[in-house]
Parts: C-alpha cells; structure tokens; sequence
C-alpha cells in the first residue's frame, strides 16, 4: 500500500483465519462486545486456555462425547493419517493432514468440525455495523483475541480502521509479543489494549511461555508512553504465577512500564475440555479455581503497589 492510507475496499477484502466469533460477549472490554478470535499465536503457555487458537492454520477438532468410533472417517481420509485408536493425527501425520473436511462430512454423528475459516475484514465489519446501537447502548464494541491479533496485522489493523471510523469502540487484547513498528500501527486505531503479562521473571517467563520477557515489557512501556489506553491483565495460575511474591513482583513492573490498570484473570479448569478437542493432556489437570477471597487478597497486594484494579 505504499505508505499510502489504504481505502476502504482494500481494507474489506483483506482476509485472516478466525475460529469464532462471539457477538454478546460480555468481557474482554467494556459493555457488550463482539469478540473475534483470530487463529495463531507465538506463545506457547502451560496453561494455555484456547489450545485450538495456537495453530495458525484451520484445524480438526474431535468432540469425543459425541463419537461411537464407527470408522466413517478413518474410511475416508486420502491421506489414511487416521486410525481407530486416534482419530486426529499428531506428529508428522497433522501436518500431512490436507484439511479437505472429508472426515467432518463422513461423520453421522457431527464428533469433528473445522476449527478456523478465513473470513473478509468486510463480513466482520458489516456485522459489528449491525451490533452497533447495542454497542452504543451498554458502552461496548469490538474486541479482537486469539491467539495473537498482532500475528494477522494487517486483517486486525483493517476490522479496528473501519469499526473506529463507524464509531464503534475498537478493543485488542495482546500477548505483546510481537514487533512495536506492528504494535504502534496498531495502536492508531486502537481504543483500548488488554495487555497480557504472565510473569516478571525473565527466566520463568521463558519456561512457562516459550518466550523471553523483555520484548513484553518494553512494548507495553512504549504503549504507555504514546498515550495509548490500557489495562494489564493476569491470567493468575497456581503453582505458576499466583503466590503472593510473584504477584507484587508483576505489580512492580507493570508500574515501572508505566501502567495504572490492572486485571487479574482467575485460573479456569474448564479449559481441560478443549484439550481432549485436540487429544491433548491437560498440563493442570487437577488444579482448582482460586477462591474469591485469594483474589482478593492479591488484588490489595497490587492496590499496594499503586495499582487500580478493574474487574475481569
């Protein structure tokens, strides 16, 4: 495009690879929003709550509940990459498999569906048009997710242009990770960053997400100092980043970053449940939801360090 500003033509036609879309969503920002969940992503968490949002790719999904294991689809696959004892391919196999949804098709009782279609700027955009006096009503807008909406800059730099040129309140949550020349376009069409930091120690950061913090913190100060809007947000994992000590240590560099707002995700165990989507093991099988009381308590530490608390 040249430098130049794209029209808005340009802007409808470009496409990415989304794998929901959630129009009454109400968190991930103020008021009611429509939450677009964009396929990829450059961490890779222990306690990853959307495993089916790392791959960049569209992807088959099982929902084991619903299969009898007739065979249907192992029956149809070209690349025979499946098998009774493991329905979806791992390994090698997954990379193979051609993703031609012969196997969705086959399937009687509806055990495996396509995660991730590509979709147009355009269809999400009319859509968020259409939501807009509801939007307008409760406060509310437009968020992207993932995955990592930076990973797609150029479909998320043009939902957030048209929706911010309708009026309708534009929203990114982000891991961060990505460069600050993608983050700072961004940021000019962008109301409100919902800013994931999962820990304040390089080394930790490193073994729990698979990437170095620095790059992390040194975005989310420079969005600070161009005046962009945000909240930091927590995902408070036990056994990982949710003891007193880590928590006030997480405090200390979102305001050293500059950053007044801050959220704190509880753990949710419900995630377990996708990982069987993918025939994963959950890595935290087991672990429990903090008590509101814990939350509490670690909210005062980070009101402490001069935090605000905004609700999850």
């Amino acid at each position: 495009m040249g430098g130049m500003k794209p029209k808005i033509q340009e802007l409808r036609a470009i496409q990415c690879i989304v794998f929901a879309i959630d129009q009454t969503a109400t968190h991930d920002g103020p008021g009611l929003r429509m939450t677009v969940y964009l396929k990829g992503c450059p961490l890779r968490c222990v306690w990853c709550h959307s495993p089916e949002s790392v791959c960049p790719r569209p992807e088959v999904v099982w929902y084991e509940v619903r299969c009898d294991r007739c065979g249907a689809c192992v029956d149809v696959c070209p690349e025979g990459i499946r098998t009774f004892e493991r329905l979806l391919p791992e390994g090698h196999d997954r990379d193979a498999c051609r993703r031609c949804g012969l196997c969705i098709q086959a399937c009687p009782k509806n055990a495996l569906e396509m995660k991730g279609r590509p979709v147009s700027a355009g269809e999400v955009f009319d859509e968020a048009r259409r939501l807009k006096p509801f939007f307008h009503r409760s406060g509310g807008g437009i968020t992207l997710t993932g995955g990592e909406p930076a990973l797609q800059a150029e479909f998320t730099y043009a939902i957030l242009a048209l929706c911010r040129a309708e009026g309708i309140h534009t929203a990114m949550e982000t891991t961060g990770f990505t460069t600050w020349e993608r983050l700072s376009r961004l940021a000019t069409v962008t109301d409100l960053f919902l800013y994931d930091l999962k820990h304040a120690d390089d080394a930790a950061h490193r073994e729990f997400t698979g990437v170095p913090l620095a790059r992390i913190s040194d975005n989310l100060r420079r969005l600070v100092e161009i005046g962009a809007q945000v909240i930091v947000r927590v995902p408070v994992i036990p056994g990982y980043n949710g003891s007193p000590e880590t928590m006030r240590r997480i405090g200390r560099r979102a305001r050293q970053a500059g950053a007044v707002n801050i959220s704190l995700l509880p753990f949710n165990p419900s995630a377990s449940g996708k990982y069987s989507w993918l025939q994963k093991p959950f890595p935290l099988d087991g672990t429990k939801r903090q008590s509101d009381v814990e939350m509490r308590s670690l909210e005062n530490l980070l009101q402490e360090e001069g935090l605000t608390i905004v609700p999850s």
